[in-house]
């Protein structure tokens, strides 16, 4: 990865194509971790099956079923951010395209909120599968403590690899609207 701060005003043909690599690339990082969910949602479903069948503890059951379900809803975001990188249609009008560019490449979007149903079952997944009493000290603070520090590396990358697509793409939809 280059992170290199890159906020030097491009033309439209070299956005588009800097959005074209960027757009197919990010599709594969989708697609490849939505394969990796979905490898997990066997393995934690047997693995769930077979500690309830070996210790016969529904609370094991039933954490290792919101694991599986936090999982299919992470490998489902994923598909569906894979669809909106693979399938983007450069050939809409000029300040549409930009637009929906910038739409893409901004930090938080309005489906990103689905994750926090994810993190929610996982939590849940955590809390019935953990002595519930020492749950909101260890499992609470790892839980939090991993989100926040995977959304904090995600901010970083954002800002050097992606903030300046956006950037230059509503720079453009701007010269175009004539502000």
């Amino acid at each position: 990865m280059n992170f290199k701060i890159k906020n030097d005003n491009i033309n439209l043909d070299q956005l588009v194509g800097k959005l074209q690599k960027e757009d197919k690339r990010y599709a594969l990082i989708c697609r490849g971790l939505q394969v990796v969910y979905l490898i997990f949602i066997p393995f934690f479903s047997f693995m769930a099956i077979r500690h309830y069948m070996d210790s016969g503890e529904v609370n094991q059951l039933i954490g290792g079923l919101f694991f599986v379900l936090s999982f299919l809803t992470i490998a489902i975001i994923f598909g569906d951010y894979y669809k909106d990188y693979k399938y983007v249609d450069y050939s809409l009008p000029t300040l549409i395209m930009l637009k929906k560019a910038a739409y893409r490449y901004q930090p938080f979007q309005i489906k990103g909120l689905w994750i926090f149903l994810a993190i929610l079952l996982m939590y849940v997944g955590i809390y019935f599968q953990s002595n519930q009493n020492e749950f909101f000290v260890r499992e609470q603070l790892s839980l939090l403590g991993g989100v926040l520090i995977g959304g904090f590396i995600g901010l970083i990358i954002w800002y050097f690899k992606y903030k300046p697509l956006r950037d230059n793409a509503l720079r453009l939809v701007a010269e175009i609207e004539g502000e």
